[in-house]
């Protein structure tokens, strides 16, 4: 009976092993299943656009500074003291407005001479008329000699010159006093003022800076690169760092034929209608110029382009959802867009969010498209 019982548990101990074993054995199998079955990957989100054409304009960006289209340095054209002056640093003149006076009392006294040297030399031409007048009168009848008459002829030319030497005398101290007044010569604004009140001043002294603000140039310089492509007939837009929020519109007036040999640039003046007067002369602007226009390119997103040693590459999803590297080439930049000459096609979807993480052949799951 004892042996029974130990037979049997020695027969139940052996199944015990025997179903362990086994379980243990199952167990590790399924383990090696699980490992050498990976689960599927999940897509990458990406967003992407449809590579398309468009035209690019070319526009030559520079700097340059503006200055007034005349700059007068307005001084005086007879010697005298300063009276007054009319105006002042940043006043608008008109053409001819007074803008400094000379004590004019000298040359009224002076035009008050010439006045009555002329009234004389008047005075003596009309008696020398009227003794001229008699004397040929009496010559055909043998009164007079020819000598005296010749005298009294002689006499009547020169009254007639010193008549119109006294009115030239007039003409000019008319025209001296007149001077006394300095006026604009042009509708402008006072940009400095060189004298005083009570000032001696000599002819050729300057008085005043008169700048025309209507109408402005901006000087900039371009390198030979850009300069080949300017013409007169571009279109030009200008905007002044103080005003960015005001762009003008210029045109080119002037393109130097010669370039700055300490620069090597070639300089350009652009003509800009000023009319409320916002850019003053001395201000820093930026001149955008249309030189042409390329027409049918393919632009891309600078940030989608991954930089290789290879070379630049860009992905795109290809017809089966998957990922494809594209080679390409690039061309022209415009503000955060660049040309791509050779690599895309019109039509390739081109991933412009989440290239970055994805791989060539990986699965994308396209969450939203950009045109």
């Amino acid at each position: 009976m004892v042996i029974a019982m130990k037979g049997k548990k020695r027969v139940v101990v052996v199944i015990s092993v025997i179903v362990l074993f086994l379980t243990f054995i199952a167990a590790e199998a399924e383990k090696k299943e699980k490992i050498a079955v990976p689960p599927p990957s999940p897509s990458v989100p990406i967003e992407i656009m449809t590579v398309q054409t468009e035209d690019l304009p070319i526009v030559v960006e520079t700097v340059g500074r503006i200055r007034p289209d005349r700059e007068v340095l307005v001084s005086a054209e007879i010697s005298g003291k300063i009276e007054s002056y009319e105006v002042d640093v940043g006043d608008r003149v008109t053409n001819d407005q007074l803008l400094v006076q000379i004590n004019p009392t000298d040359y009224r006294l002076a035009l008050r001479e010439a006045k009555t040297n002329l009234s004389a030399a008047l005075i003596n031409l009309s008696a020398a008329r009227k003794a001229y007048e008699r004397f040929r009168t009496l010559l055909p009848k043998k009164v007079i000699s020819q000598d005296s008459f010749d005298k009294v002829e002689a006499e009547f030319e020169a009254a007639g010159a010193r008549r119109e030497q006294a009115e030239v005398g007039v003409a000019i101290a008319r025209k001296r006093l007149a001077k006394a007044g300095i006026g604009a010569p042009f509708s402008g604004m006072v940009a400095e003022r060189h004298i005083e009140k009570g000032q001696w001043i000599a002819a050729g002294m300057p008085v005043m800076t008169i700048l025309d603000l209507k109408r402005v140039r901006a000087k900039i310089f371009l390198t030979e690169k850009d300069f080949v492509y300017i013409d007169r007939k571009d279109p030009v837009e200008v905007v002044a760092e103080a005003y960015p929020e005001k762009p003008l519109t210029g045109s080119i007036d002037k393109i130097d034929i010669e370039a700055d040999t300490a620069t090597n640039t070639f300089g350009v003046e652009i003509l800009i209608d000023n009319p409320e007067t916002v850019l003053k002369a001395g201000m820093s602007v930026r001149a955008a110029i249309t030189a042409f226009v390329l027409h049918d390119i393919i632009l891309i997103p600078q940030s989608v382009v991954i930089f290789r040693d290879r070379g630049t590459e860009v992905f795109i999803v290809g017809d089966d959802g998957r990922a494809e590297v594209r080679a390409i080439k690039l061309g022209r930049r415009s503000g955060n867009l660049i040309q791509v000459t050779e690599g895309l096609d019109v039509g390739d979807r081109l991933i412009v969010k989440g290239q970055n993480y994805v791989k060539a052949g990986a699965v994308v799951a396209v969450s939203s498209t950009n045109q």
